[in-house]
């Protein structure tokens, strides 16, 4: 193998994979992470949202419970046939879209209960790791 093992490793951490399969030269390497993706949750609570002295802006204590994206991919909005809205209410453990990277598909699921108030992104868009996706009320 022209990689070592150590870059498949940083490779699947890094774009936070749950699946890593690479043949090369008779060697075959599988990776799989037992869980699945969870959501970064940057919770609406002032106390939470503060650093270190830093207030929080008007905006972050308004926005809500924010859905981050847990890697580097391709948003999809369609799951199952449903495309969330704005205004949709959505219950926690609810799979909102799915982020496509090197070929395998991810869920993002919602965090909460709540009313979807801003969708950030549009479909076939390439989202970065932690770029707020969804934010609910």
């Amino acid at each position: 193998m022209t990689n070592t093992l150590k870059d498949y490793v940083d490779a699947f951490r890094v774009l936070g994979l749950s699946e890593l399969s690479v043949e090369d030269d008779g060697v075959k390497l599988v990776l799989k992470k037992n869980s699945s993706f969870e959501p970064v949750i940057l919770s609406s609570n002032i106390s939470e949202i503060s650093e270190k002295g830093k207030e929080p802006s008007k905006e972050d204590i308004k926005s809500g419970t924010r859905v981050k994206a847990p890697l580097l991919g391709v948003f999809y909005a369609e799951v199952n046939g449903k495309i969330w809205k704005t205004g949709d209410r959505v219950q926690k453990g609810d799979i909102l879209c799915s982020i496509e990277a090197m070929k395998m598909m991810n869920e993002v699921k919602a965090p909460c209960d709540g009313e979807i108030l801003s969708i950030n992104v549009k479909d076939g868009d390439l989202v970065e790791y932690d770029q707020v996706l969804f934010e609910i009320s």
